[in-house]
């Protein structure tokens, strides 16, 4: 009978810890979508997943390079690496890589396997199942 008991109380204990993890990942899954919607540009389009951009120039009129961030913009920091993917933060897509700053007009980042300088302004095509990683400085996807 105590064998029963404790046998049904690992059970409970079971389906509580699952119900608790549920939650919990139900919570960071909503969280991160509240997150996306507030970074959305107006003029970004999503269509099955995959994020389309219209161009968008990043000088003033002066021809000097503007660094600014806007709502829909992704920071990413150095040595921080982000899956490209329908499901997560940076879709598959034509993206805009910026500098976080205005003395570091090129610096290096990983896309896949490969380092490669980029510019400010420079534009880059990210597949499904990409990763993104900047190597010297911060930068800016829009």
């Amino acid at each position: 009978m105590v064998v029963d008991y404790v046998i049904g109380g690992i059970i409970i204990a079971i389906i509580v810890i699952a119900i608790i993890v549920g939650i919990v990942g139900t919570i960071k899954k909503a969280k991160i979508r509240a997150e996306e919607k507030t970074r959305e540009v107006d003029d970004v389009v999503i269509k099955h997943g995959v994020r389309y951009t219209p161009e968008a120039t990043i000088v003033d009129e002066q021809g000097n390079e503007n660094v600014t961030f806007v709502k829909g913009d992704i920071v990413i920091k150095p040595r921080k690496v982000l899956k490209v993917g329908k499901h997560e933060a940076i879709k598959p897509g034509k993206w805009t890589i910026l500098a976080s700053n205005d003395s570091a007009t090129k610096f290096n980042v990983r896309i896949g396997n490969y380092v490669q300088e980029y510019k400010h302004g420079q534009e880059i095509i990210l597949s499904e199942g990409d990763e993104i990683c900047p190597t010297s400085t911060t930068i800016i996807l829009r």
